[in-house]
């Protein structure tokens, strides 16, 4: 991977714009270049672990490379608010030659569909182009809001829903979550004229097709109650199906 310098790149990630963080990478010479090398923080090891490794922007630049407890190169002096479940959420200071700075991070999804977010706004993904095995109507897991107004244009209400942005194309009979400015779910109610695309399933079929068409290891149980959504079945590349007693839904988690 091409490495960048501590100072740019840990004042990008830390509060500037997002176009900041995919600037040209530097020489390999002028990584981490600090006057006094600060204490690291252990713990902050272990939440970055499963963060490890080469993030890219959604314009497919590196963005940001994570190694033990260092950040861009530059060691993360002091960790805080951190969760260890899924997702996990943490606030981390970087130590830089200039000072400190401190960013947060949400790291969610898995496989192909593992994301980082930077500061509640800037979404980083694994790879340098978009990865995923279904899509529901030409969207998939981790699509932009500007490719799904392209091709549906603007929903008829948005909504907060936990923490995410909720789009309803009521014509359609179909919802679209996203977090981060990228699509973590997509929803079909019963009706609706879109299907999944590699199956041609819609939210009428059969759970039986599903489990069929997807090699489930188990026909997914539509729950007794309403409003309830079923535990997730795991399809290809981190992906999930979920089904309730109004729709489908294929989503991140």
């Amino acid at each position: 991977m091409k490495a960048t310098t501590c100072i740019a790149c840990a004042v990008c990630a830390l509060g500037l714009t997002a176009p900041c963080l995919a600037e040209e990478p530097l020489p390999a010479a002028a990584v981490a270049v600090v006057s006094v090398q600060p204490a690291q923080d252990a713990s902050a090891a272990s939440w970055l672990e499963p963060a490890a490794g080469e993030w890219y922007d959604l314009k497919g630049e590196l963005a940001m490379t994570i190694s033990g407890s260092t950040i861009n190169g530059c060691p993360v002096a002091a960790s805080g608010n951190c969760t260890y479940g899924y997702p996990r959420t943490g606030h981390f200071t970087i130590s830089e030659s200039q000072g400190t700075r401190t960013l947060t991070l949400d790291l969610l999804g898995h496989k192909s569909h593992q994301y980082l977010i930077v500061d509640g706004k800037t979404t980083l993904r694994r790879s340098i182009h978009p990865e995923y095995s279904e899509s529901v109507g030409g969207i998939y897991l981790g699509m932009t809001r500007d490719d799904v107004t392209a091709k549906y244009g603007y929903p008829n209400e948005i909504t907060a829903d936990q923490g995410m942005e909720h789009w309803s194309y009521g014509l359609h009979r179909m919802d679209v979550f996203f977090q981060g400015g990228i699509v973590m779910a997509v929803r079909l109610y019963k009706g609706s004229d879109i299907k999944f695309d590699k199956s041609g399933l819609g939210a009428d079929a059969a759970m039986a097709a599903y489990a069929e068409a997807y090699k489930l290891a188990a026909v997914p149980v539509i729950p007794a109650e309403d409003g309830v959504l079923s535990p997730a079945y795991d399809l290809p590349q981190g992906e999930k199906f979920h089904v309730s007693q109004r729709y489908v839904q294929l989503s991140v988690d």
